[in-house]
């Protein structure tokens, strides 16, 4: 079943959508909070099938399906309709928060990296740990943009 499916299936079985609080209800107005083992709320269309709150959210509210949808603050249970966006796959991971930086053995200094479009860059050997940091933080605001 496609996710325009299980959409239009919750559509059917009497499902709603509070932009302003994220809150997804069924047809009885009984506020749904089930979440799967990554925090997302999620609803059950059919016995077995699942379809993410914030994915149902967008499409009642906005009526599409997209690729993506980031939760801008990160709290993957926040599906108020201000705080989701739809992104391509590749911004989306600029959200994730890896270091971007780590104790290079071999040379005895903080190697730091960033990756764009599948490629890594290179940032530089740094004599500490915070230097290392700051790079790869400068780095992503300048690559992770979205």
């Amino acid at each position: 079943m496609t996710r325009e499916e299980k959409c239009l299936l919750a559509i059917q079985l009497g499902y709603t959508y509070d932009p302003e609080n994220g809150e997804i209800k069924n047809k009885h107005g009984k506020v749904l909070k089930a979440k799967n083992k990554d925090g997302y709320l999620y609803v059950n269309v059919t016995q077995g099938t699942h379809l993410l709150q914030h994915q149902l959210g967008w499409y009642l509210f906005n009526k599409e399906i997209v690729t993506q949808i980031d939760h801008i603050n990160s709290v993957r249970d926040d599906n108020r309709i201000s705080n989701l966006r739809s992104v391509t796959n590749q911004q989306n991971q600029f959200n994730r928060d890896p270091k971007g930086y780590y104790w290079n053995k071999s040379t005895s200094k903080w190697k730091s990296g960033i990756r764009l479009n599948g490629k890594y860059i290179y940032l530089g050997l740094f004599d500490n740990e915070e230097d290392a940091r700051q790079s790869y933080l400068k780095s992503k605001e300048i690559y992770h943009t979205i």
